[in-house]
């Protein structure tokens, strides 16, 4: 299992954990932030992939501090549809996408 601490470089850990097929685990993400934990849109990048990866699986804490993800294979993405909001730029949903 891959475990870090901080919120710095998320969508390259999960990328990462995806294609070489480990368990990542994050620990205290923002935990000392006014709002600790995950943002939405990197709920929003979660969700993503989970739709387009078969056998994922997410666990996020009460608080969204520490999230435990277990990677599925990546499967064929066509006909998803997922709304990415408007926090982020659209790229930092497809830059993750490109990778896998």
């Amino acid at each position: 299992m891959l475990k870090f601490k901080g919120s710095a470089n998320f969508r390259q850990r999960l990328v990462l954990a995806t294609v070489s097929g480990r368990q990542l685990r994050i620990d205290d993400i923002r935990a000392d932030d006014e709002r600790p934990g995950l943002r939405d849109y990197e709920a929003s990048l979660l969700r993503l992939i989970e739709k387009i990866t078969d056998g994922c699986a997410v666990e996020i804490n009460e608080t969204g501090t520490r999230l435990k993800y277990r990677p599925g294979f990546v499967v064929n993405g066509a006909r998803v549809e997922h709304d990415c909001g408007t926090s982020r730029a659209i790229g930092y949903f497809l830059e993750p996408l490109v990778l896998l």
